[in-house]
């Protein structure tokens, strides 16, 4: 694309030059002519050669010393692409990043539908994929890596080493006995517990025959066992089945207490202490969880690398699902429109000076030279207009002063 607008720009350039010989033509043909007309061409010509070199050498005073002679005030665009980086920055900011400006404009466009539209699309679905699967990818790689391991290690550490543990589970508890989750979580644990009970009675009898006396008769042994176990399980499904047990109250006593002392009591915090110390000095532990962490992270990534992942199946169908719903709830589109308009103009007020001093930075990494031709390659086609116009008016000018020169 720069190499057209190169030779595009020579060709340009080629016109005032051919027009500026033509006024130098006319000049020497018609100098002391004695025809009443040559006098007029004459004028025409001679105030063109002066408009075609005062446009020459105004347009190439922008990016260079004309005819390389350092005349103050030429060559601007190298010596100060600095400044007019800085004025190009804060024009930018000031009229086009306006956070009033951005919010008009951002207003009528309808972005939920833009949203809508672009998630229903196969390139907007596939590129929203391909993106969860790449950053997946990407943050698993980076765990893999030893200093990035050390550093969360060592980030965690410090994290668990400011929790006071014992509060923290105090207030768990005291969050499970409001809801009565932690009665829900009892029934499900003596539910299992039957079951368990149940399917395990040939190996609890035999635990029971190979632990007792000798001198104990095997059928009293089952018929003991037989009995316990039957007591039991009737005991766990009168808790199971009854919300108002005497047992399950003085579980919900017990849960209390226990919240009360792990967020009170001196002994319950030194041993929340001493437990987490434990915690963070167990390496066995921490190389066990990693090993864990890395048999997940594998399957995921292999997972990621098919193509049928069941992970972007799943972000497909999920997309789906919210481009559907969002289709269909006009409501949700308008706070959608607001809340979208309110933060982009957010980050815009925010960030404006840096947004474009995007713009001043990058014209001060150029090169004075290299800037130079940047701009001219953009506008100089343009600016040749501005020459071929100054021959002609020049000439035109020319030709009203040998007119007022003629009536005076």
């Amino acid at each position: 694309m720069t190499t057209d607008n190169a030779i595009q720009l020579r060709r340009m350039k080629r016109i005032p030059l051919l027009l500026l010989l033509l006024m130098v033509v006319l000049f020497a043909v018609t100098l002391n002519h004695p025809e009443p007309w040559a006098a007029w061409l004459h004028a025409f010509s001679e105030a063109g050669m002066v408009g075609a070199l005062a446009d020459w050498f105004a347009v190439v005073a922008l990016f260079r010393h004309p005819l390389g002679i350092p005349i103050p005030h030429t060559a601007i665009i190298p010596n100060r692409k600095n400044d007019l980086g800085e004025s190009m920055s804060r024009f930018v900011a000031e009229h086009f990043l306006e956070p009033k400006v951005v919010r008009g404009k951002l207003e009528t466009v309808d972005l939920a539908e833009f949203v809508v539209t672009w998630l229903k699309s196969d390139k907007g679905r596939h590129s929203v994929e391909n993106l969860v699967g790449s950053v997946l990818t990407w943050g698993l790689g980076a765990l893999h890596e030893q200093r990035v391991r050390r550093f969360l290690s060592r980030l965690s550490s410090r994290q668990l080493a400011n929790i006071n543990l014992a509060p923290m589970l105090g207030n768990t508890l005291d969050w499970l006995v409001r809801g009565q989750r932690h009665q829900q979580i009892l029934t499900q644990i003596l539910r299992y517990t039957i079951v368990v009970l149940n399917d395990n009675r040939d190996a609890i009898r035999d635990k029971v025959q190979h632990e007792s006396p000798w001198w104990i008769p095997g059928f009293v042994d089952d018929r003991i066992m037989k009995k316990m176990l039957e007591r039991i399980e009737h005991q766990l499904f009168e808790m199971a089945l009854n919300p108002d047990h005497a047992l399950r109250s003085q579980f919900n006593v017990w849960v209390e207490n226990l919240a009360h002392d792990l967020k009170n009591s001196p002994g319950h915090r030194r041993w929340g202490e001493d437990f987490k110390q434990q915690l963070l000095a167990n390496d066995e532990l921490q190389d066990y969880l990693y090993c864990l962490w890395q048999e997940q992270a594998r399957g995921i990534e292999e997972d990621i690398d098919k193509p049928d992942s069941k992970i972007k199946q799943r972000v497909g169908e999920w997309l789906d699902g919210v481009a559907a719903e969002l289709d269909a709830d006009p409501a949700m589109q308008a706070w959608v429109n607001a809340w979208l308009t309110d933060v982009i103009t957010s980050i815009v007020a925010r960030n404006s000076a840096q947004i474009s001093s995007l713009i001043s930075d990058t014209v001060k990494s150029w090169d004075g030279t290299d800037t130079s031709r940047r701009v001219e390659l953009a506008i100089g086609r343009d600016l040749q207009f501005i020459r071929i116009n100054g021959t002609l008016v020049g000439g035109l000018v020319g030709l009203l002063i040998h007119a007022v020169k003629l009536a005076v």
